[in-house]
């Protein structure tokens, strides 16, 4: 298998989106539970029939919250040449799934994303520091 530095660009950003999501996923609780902290949204459960909660509008919430901290992290760390192109193609869905939420959203998504590029920026300085 080719070294991921080796990979075309394009191949770089899919794998770096399909890490990105499968991370969100896996990381997907917390932030659920950070998102109902925040927002706290009427817990109805399900629907008529089904009185239990919707785990699927759970996974939703608390993976794009993920998503906006991880998608910049893995960008900005592991791939050299466009980041900023490829995590605005990677951000746009998500971001625009924010603005439709209303600003709280949206302002939520900024600061979870300019907290990933710091992260990003900070495992860029340790790599740095210890090649020397």
């Amino acid at each position: 298998m080719k070294r991921f530095r080796d990979l075309s660009l394009e191949y770089q950003a899919i794998k770096v989106y399909l890490l990105g999501i499968i991370i969100s996923l896996i990381f997907y609780y917390p932030f659920n539970k950070f998102y109902i902290w925040i927002f706290k949204p009427a817990m109805f459960g399900g629907d008529l029939f089904f009185p239990i909660p919707d785990i699927t509008g759970e996974i939703i919430n608390g993976a794009l919250f993920a998503f906006y901290l991880f998608l910049p992290i893995l960008v900005f760390s592991l791939i050299r040449r466009k980041q900023w192109l490829i995590w605005f193609i990677g951000a746009v869905v998500p971001l625009i799934i924010a603005l439709v939420g209303g600003r709280k959203d949206f302002f939520w998504a900024i600061i979870f994303s300019l907290a990933g590029w710091l992260l990003a920026q900070g495992i860029l300085l340790i790599k740095k520091q210890v090649k020397k």
